[in-house]
């Protein structure tokens, strides 16, 4: 199949192409990014993996309607290899506790079954954003998860928080408050005023095995439905200094599908973020805090970081600690990380990470070099006035 014709039959079905051919411009962008973590991690992490991957075809269909207002449409297809027992950040860790959080998605039940590599659809949606704001419908994160900000870092895969990809599997620190994953919903943002925009999502179904938020994961997990989702994002720049403010805030609410004992008929999660770049370096932070779904099940997680540009060089410091009291967990992870584009699409970060995770029983601990290689290029584009 020609890279044309895998194009149209990506958005065959969309209304964009469906608009008479001569009435309207269209553009359409297409861009394919291939990625690989490799752990060089100590002997005591047993249960590390040597290489992960994931692989995106990240396809956006544009046209402006002649009073401005632009109708869109995106699709997403990834592939990926995580850690065989971290499926969509979920896991199990042999603690004892029977339950798996609503919002951390962690148990205490013994590892079973190992998760190969897996594909999967991750955004579908249609958009339409004009001087009222911008409308979304279909599968795409929440806009708590949209406009989170947080600590700067020269990792896009394998950073201390919020991990696509996990080479020791321990990482349990999630502040980025993605509730549902790409799960199908309907967003709505206000437009950015005076650096301040606000928004608000409903997601009716959350269940899901995404590629990094996975809520169906196991038996022990309980269903969400009937999510609402607001927050706020602030992106300014001081005149005077040049510094540039991002800072984000979320709250969600999800029903609680659980016959378990101590859940709670809804959950409720609240999140807070902000990076602060100056001229010489970049610093932030971002919270969270989950009840989980259940009495006594809270979830705390939180990260820091600084980043500074030596040359062509960026290097960052990083650190977060999480706690999950349903899963009987806590986390602390540190990193330091150097990034630099050696050429045009090719990336390269080479860290050094420390987690360690105690539970009831003990312990763990991982810790050595991790290497991040990215590769990406257009695809496909065509523009047609």
């Amino acid at each position: 199949m020609t890279r044309t014709a895998l194009i149209t039959a990506l958005f065959g079905g969309t209304s964009l192409l469906a608009l008479p051919a001569a009435a309207l411009p269209l553009d359409i962008e297409s861009e394919i990014e291939a990625a690989t973590v490799i752990g060089l991690l100590d002997e005591d992490a047993s249960d590390a993996e040597d290489i992960l991957y994931e692989i995106t075809l990240d396809t956006e269909a544009e046209t402006i309607l002649k009073n401005g207002t632009v109708l869109g449409a995106r699709l997403t297809l990834r592939g990926q290899r995580d850690h065989p027992d971290r499926p969509g950040f979920a896991g199990r860790f042999d603690t004892g506790a029977p339950l798996a959080g609503g919002y951390s998605g962690l148990s205490g039940l013994a590892p079973d079954e190992e998760t190969g590599a897996r594909g999967r659809l991750e955004t579908a949606y249609l958009v339409a954003d004009g001087g009222y704001g911008e409308l979304r419908l279909g599968k795409d994160r929440g806009v708590a998860a949209r406009f989170h900000e947080g600590g700067p870092t020269s990792l896009v895969f394998s950073g201390v928080s919020n991990p696509y990809l996990d080479p020791t599997g321990l990482k349990i620190n999630r502040t980025n408050h993605d509730v549902t994953g790409p799960s199908v919903k309907l967003s709505y943002a206000t437009p950015r005023i005076l650096g301040l925009r606000a928004g608000a999502s409903f997601t009716p179904d959350g269940d899901g095995r995404h590629l990094d938020r996975s809520l169906s994961q196991f038996r022990e997990q309980p269903g969400l439905s009937d999510v609402f989702e607001v927050a706020a994002n602030l992106s300014r720049t001081l005149r005077s200094s040049g510094t540039r403010i991002e800072a984000s805030l979320g709250w969600s609410s999800a029903k609680i599908d659980s016959p378990a004992p101590g859940a709670r008929g809804r959950m409720e999660t609240w999140s807070a973020g902000a990076n602060v770049e100056f001229s010489e370096f970049s610093v932030g932070a971002s919270w969270l805090g989950s009840d989980n779904g259940f009495q006594g099940g809270d979830y705390e997680a939180w990260e820091a970081g600084i980043a500074r540009d030596f040359g062509e060089t960026e290097v960052s410091l990083g650190y977060g600690e999480a706690d999950d009291n349903l899963a009987r967990l806590s986390s602390k992870g540190f990193n330091i990380a150097a990034a630099r584009e050696l050429s045009d699409g090719f990336d390269v970060a080479l860290s050094y990470q420390d987690e360690k995770l105690d539970t009831p029983a003990g312990e763990r601990s991982g810790a050595g070099i991790v290497v991040e290689i990215t590769l990406s290029s257009d695809f496909f584009r065509m523009s047609r006035n």
